[in-house]
């Protein structure tokens, strides 16, 4: 893999058996605590954080500790929360950049000048961790999820940061599909009980993926003849997907699913995403 030269073919395929082991949850909670509890296997540090920030970085929604340091840092989530705008990838404004690449506290301030920072003195000094690596594996609609790994001792290696790039990329990648899925379920049940509180339609996951690409357009006012033209398939094709949901929700006709669809709208909301 051209991308990750310091990363060996074993250590690949071990990061891929294990994020393949996680691809089947449903929600993102039952990923967080999975992956806090594989993740030492795969990644370097001693302190590993999965945190769940607001998709502009504002604040801290919450985070998973390995289980060492859970009471440890929750004792000190009062004074994190003061101190870390001293954080050197924040205070050098790239903590947005770890979207894209994995950044080394090193990289911003020395140790030697880190240990005058304030959040060394109120929380990493009691963490007892010198080094950093932080990366956003991806950033959803209700989060952004910023993975960091601290490190007792010797600062982390190309190799360490490659680790952490290629393990984050497969995590965002079954992140995003399990929060698609999830925003589509939250839909589909609420599509449902416009039509009917009654209606026993089955999951989400019994539609197929035209079929939520026919709904999410429709969502957005799109008409039946333009969705078939934009989807490369021919109007009756259309009207036949459309009529089997139809008859899914127990409705009659067009007009029917557009008025559900129109309520599902307010506020405005998309099946699928």
């Amino acid at each position: 893999m051209q991308r990750f030269r310091d990363v060996s073919d074993s250590t690949v395929r071990k990061i891929d058996r294990t994020m393949m082991g996680m691809a089947g949850f449903d929600t993102l909670e039952e990923l967080e605590i999975r992956f806090m509890r594989e993740a030492e296997k795969i990644l370097p540090g001693d302190c590993l954080c999965w945190n769940n920030w607001a998709p502009d970085l504002s604040h801290l929604l919450n985070f998973r500790l390995n289980h060492s340091y859970v009471e440890t840092f929750e004792n000190l989530l009062g004074v994190f929360d003061e101190v870390v705008a001293h954080h050197p990838i924040i205070a050098a404004g790239q903590f947005v950049a770890t979207s894209e690449e994995v950044k080394r506290l090193s990289d911003f301030e020395s140790y030697h000048r880190f240990k005058e920072n304030p959040l060394f003195r109120e929380v990493y000094r009691h963490l007892d961790s010198n080094h950093q690596l932080a990366y956003t594996p991806c950033v959803l609609q209700d989060r952004r999820i910023v993975l960091t790994w601290n490190r007792r001792a010797l600062d982390f290696t190309e190799r360490d940061r490659e680790v952490l790039h290629l393990t984050g990329l497969r995590l965002g990648a079954i992140s995003r599909r399990i929060a698609q899925r999830e925003k589509l379920e939250k839909n589909w049940r609420a599509l449902c009980g416009f039509v009917d509180a009654r209606i026993t339609a089955g999951p989400a996951s019994y539609l197929g993926a035209q079929d939520v690409q026919l709904l999410e357009k429709l969502l957005k006012s799109g008409t039946r003849s333009g969705i078939a033209r934009e989807m490369g398939i021919r109007r009756d094709s259309v009207d036949k997907r459309l009529g089997s949901i139809r008859e899914r929700l127990g409705l009659e006709n067009h007009h029917q699913l557009l008025s559900a669809l129109a309520e599902l709208k307010n506020p405005a909301a998309q099946i699928g995403g």
